[in-house]
């Protein structure tokens, strides 16, 4: 239908702008956001590798003998440290989380330390603390806080520059789908070896296919901190004082059973039992975690805590209950009410952690696809500008520096990454701060990555970093095999896909980059350099005629 008017134009034509900026503003903030939060899906097998000396899954016993393990611990040093505890918290490796034991206690007063916990991992074999077998390493969890918390940064002010990063990236999709009314249609379409039409049907590709998992990631993590984000929420509910805290708590996650200290203690039945009744239940689940509260008392509660594998991010029937000192089973917590269930529903989408291998792959590679959508959208930005720098001019100062902070960005983030696995390996281990300077090695040549983009030729510096992070995606089992015992051999013959499954992804990152390096190596029809950009309009398939936007 024709559009005498031109208002529909008009309006394509201001959400074509609005969709470049609010993508282009964030862009680099929201690349490691995705980067860092998509290796965070296997942030426990990524735990696995960066610890060879913990046993693999295959080697670990079972929850009794695990449970017993962490009470003597709890009892005869976490005791001895700290005093009185009114709490006691096992949390047991499963084939879903870290892979060791840890022993947990809550104080009754704070000890010398000023503390009112005590925690200690230990080996789940052996029963040592982890720190006395194991590298220190703050493994793939610290990739994970990242994408939410930053580093070096207070964590206020980084949720709410990530929470800013976010909404403008949820904008930026919105009016995508709007400016470009062909996007589906032309998902379809993929013209290899046209140089810009190329990239554009790839850009095209990526993001529809990245698309729904986009708008579920974006909406719920600004769910995450929804009263951070809009006090207003809460304040016109509940109000904002520490009781309107509570009150919101208590409404999100209704509790039947507390075991407040009484001080009139009683005989337990034994711990083992109450596992071996849980574990004939919960034939097909693990148990996660068993917390005794109130311990030696007559109110105390031992409650066990499966591996969720619902969507739920809390689920209630996850959890069973005990009377600790006459065995009875106590009855399930009140349902939760709608607002709260939707809101877990909506975070375990995010986590992914309820998904088993096959659909945390699926999580996987749709963080990859995203994470090359903002990518392509960095480098389509600078090239479409320097397009329009006619023959014989100069390109101006502002695109020739983005030329360079794309690459430092695409390129120089996966290098730290890399860095930071190999650094895993290389450092000493006995080197005071061990976890925190693989984190600076990250950091340093991601910042060396930046450095060597603006020392070369754009597109030397090109051939050089991708071919730098093929030779490390490539090698990195290699070093592995030569400091540890943990290798893709040993792995394999333990049944350890966890470790076996690193060292395979990053020997196919690695190829996959080999495929990618030849088409760096001359400035040639396909490749970075040639690549020009027509109109946001025009590549939309637009009907409104085609027309040069200077920003």
């Amino acid at each position: 239908m024709s559009d005498p008017t031109g208002l529909h134009g008009a309006f394509r034509q201001s959400m074509a702008w609005l969709h470049t900026w609010s993508g282009l503003v964030p862009a680099i903030l929201l690349y490691f956001v995705f980067v860092t939060g998509t290796f965070g899906y296997f942030s426990y097998e990524i735990d696995h590798w960066m610890q060879p000396e913990l046993p693999s899954q295959g080697d670990i016993p079972s929850s009794k003998a695990m449970a017993a393990i962490a009470l003597n611990h709890i009892e005869t040093n976490l005791t001895e440290q700290g005093g009185e505890l009114t709490r006691y918290f096992i949390g047991l490796p499963t084939s879903r989380t870290y892979q060791y034991l840890m022993a947990f206690g809550n104080l009754a007063e704070p000890n010398a330390e000023g503390e009112q916990f005590i925690r200690e991992d230990l080996d789940p074999v052996t029963g040592v603390p982890i720190s006395d077998v194991a590298r220190d390493t703050s493994g793939g969890t610290v990739l994970y806080r990242m994408h939410y918390a930053l580093h070096y940064l207070p964590y206020v002010a980084a949720y709410y520059a990530v929470g800013f990063a976010t909404l403008f990236m949820f904008l930026a999709m919105i009016t995508g789908v709007v400016t470009h009314k062909k996007i589906f249609v032309d998902f379809f379409t993929l013209r290899l070896g046209k140089g810009q039409r190329t990239w554009l049907d790839a850009h095209n590709m990526t993001s529809v296919l990245a698309l729904p998992f986009m708008l579920m990631i974006t909406y719920s993590g600004l769910l995450f901190f929804l009263i951070e984000y809009s006090p207003g929420t809460m304040f016109l509910t509940t109000g904002l004082d520490r009781g309107a805290i509570a009150e919101l708590s208590a409404h999100r996650y209704p509790e039947s059973h507390v075991g407040d200290t009484t001080g009139v203690f009683a005989d337990s039945p034994a711990l083992s039992d109450l596992i071996a009744y849980v574990e004939k239940e919960w034939s097909d689940d693990e148990i996660r975690y068993i917390e005794i509260t109130s311990p030696g008392e007559e109110n105390s509660i031992v409650t066990f805590g499966a591996v969720d594998q619902g969507l739920y991010r809390d689920r209630g029937f996850t959890v069973m209950r005990f009377n600790a000192s006459t065995g009875e089973i106590l009855a399930e917590d009140p349902a939760r009410p709608l607002d709260s269930e939707f809101y877990q529903g909506a975070l375990g989408l995010h986590e992914g952690r309820f998904a088993n291998y096959w659909l945390r792959w699926a999580y996987f590679a749709s963080g990859l696809l995203g994470s090359g959508m903002i990518a392509t959208g960095l480098l389509l930005w600078a090239k479409k500008r320097r397009s329009l720098v006619k023959t014989g001019m100069t390109v101006p100062r502002g695109v020739a520096f983005m030329d360079r902070v794309n690459l430092g960005t695409i390129v120089g983030l996966p290098l730290g990454v890399a860095a930071y696995f190999w650094a895993n390996r290389l450092l000493p281990i006995d080197l005071n701060d061990r976890a925190e300077w693989e984190i600076h090695c990250l950091f340093i040549v991601w910042a060396l990555s930046f450095t060597h983009a603006v020392a070369r030729e754009v597109r030397l510096a090109w051939r050089e970093q991708v071919g730098a992070l093929a030779a490390m995606c490539l090698l990195l089992p290699v070093m592995n095999a030569l400091t540890t015992e943990a290798h893709f051999v040993n792995s394999l013959s333990a049944g350890d896909w966890e470790r076996a499954g690193f060292d395979l992804t990053s020997l196919v990152f690695g190829l996959a980059l080999c495929i990618i390096w030849p088409r760096l190596t001359t400035p040639s029809h396909g490749s970075i350099e040639s690549l020009e950009i027509e109109d946001p309009a025009t590549l939309a398939g637009s009907s409104v005629q085609a027309h040069k936007v200077s920003i």
